[in-house]
């Protein structure tokens, strides 16, 4: 990886360092009885990187990823047009995942085919989190409701 600092689209140089954010963040906030599968953390990040209807970036610090959003723009279930569903959010480095926040909305609002932006927090998520999407205009709604097996 490059020695560059900043927020960049996210490249295939960056997968396995999008693949440790992401891992780290399941096993700080681990969902009850599951099993992180690192084939599909890596298939996920890889095709959020590779497909450019997803969007993919990156925060690099010295040369390593500190921060990473990533979102699926797939077809809503039964709506018209696109949905943009965050799959991964996470920082090491203070103050980046605003930077990627920003970045990400000033991407989707615009777009006319993304009618709806997803962003689902785990019960014991950052509560930061929460404070920093409805700052940019995301609403807390409804619920979600979960059974672990």
């Amino acid at each position: 990886m490059t020695g560059r600092a900043g927020i960049f689209e996210a490249k295939s140089i960056h997968i396995s360092g999008i693949v440790a954010l992401g891992r780290k963040a399941l096993e700080d906030d681990p969902a009850p009885n599951q099993t992180i599968s690192q084939e599909r953390l890596y298939a996920l990040a890889k095709d959020c990187v590779l497909n450019k209807t997803h969007y993919s970036w990156v925060c690099v610090k010295d040369g390593e990823v500190v921060s990473a959003l990533c979102a699926l723009v797939i077809d809503q279930t039964v709506y018209e047009r696109k949905m943009a569903s965050v799959v991964q959010f996470y920082t090491i480095e203070a103050g980046e995942g605003e930077k990627l926040m920003r970045h990400f909305l000033a991407w989707a609002r615009p777009q006319r085919k993304i009618k709806s932006i997803v962003f689902m927090l785990e019960v014991g998520a950052d509560p930061r989190i929460g404070h920093l999407l409805s700052r940019m205009g995301l609403e807390e709604s409804m619920p979600t409701f979960i059974e672990w097996r």
